[in-house]
């Protein structure tokens, strides 16, 4: 629940930093990641031009109750972008993210992963223009994530255990084929 307010906060702060700007062609852009609402996990991305090379990226998800894939995550991340096309949402970028989750799996076995994930990564993408206000994103990342989690028998109540598994490793932590409309 904390996740949640944190992420909403995050993209008010970013609507209201972008409000308080005078309109300029390629400004703001709004997408959602195709890949994740294969998992029927709804998200929104808003990216926020800050320079002639930089822009800031802010995505929230939170999937629903049912996923075909038998996995619910909430969440966030925030990427830092660097344009190398020297024109921000067009051609290539690099960029540094900080992503938060929290995840339910089961993955089709007979344990239940369930827990809180976090951790800085770097990101590499490309947009493909279609006009002039629709894009098409494709990016891919990795990240070092810190993570907890109770990982228990499929049928026991998970939320009522303790965490009794944690660490670190060098995971994905973004693939996204998006579609965004520039304004």
């Amino acid at each position: 629940m904390r996740l949640n307010n944190i992420c909403l906060k995050m993209m008010c702060g970013l609507m209201l930093a972008a409000m308080g700007h005078e309109a300029k062609a390629q400004l703001i852009s709004a997408k959602t990641n195709t890949l994740m609402w294969g998992n029927l996990t709804p998200n929104l991305s808003l990216e926020l031009v800050t320079s002639g090379k930089t822009s800031v990226e802010a995505t929230a998800f939170h999937s629903l109750k049912n996923t075909p894939m038998d996995t619910r995550l909430t969440g966030g991340q925030v990427e830092m972008r660097y344009w190398l096309s020297g024109r921000p949402t067009s051609w290539m970028f690099v960029g540094l993210s900080l992503t938060g989750l929290r995840y339910d799996t089961r993955l089709n076995s007979k344990v239940r992963h369930a827990g809180d994930a976090g951790g800085p990564g770097v990101v590499y993408g490309y947009v493909l223009p279609l006009g002039k206000h629709w894009n098409i994103e494709f990016a891919a990342g990795l990240s070092m994530i810190w993570y907890r989690e109770r990982k228990y028998d499929k049928n026991i109540d998970i939320w009522q255990q303790p965490y009794n598994e944690s660490g670190r490793r060098i995971l994905p932590s973004k693939l996204s084929v998006s579609c965004a409309y520039v304004f």
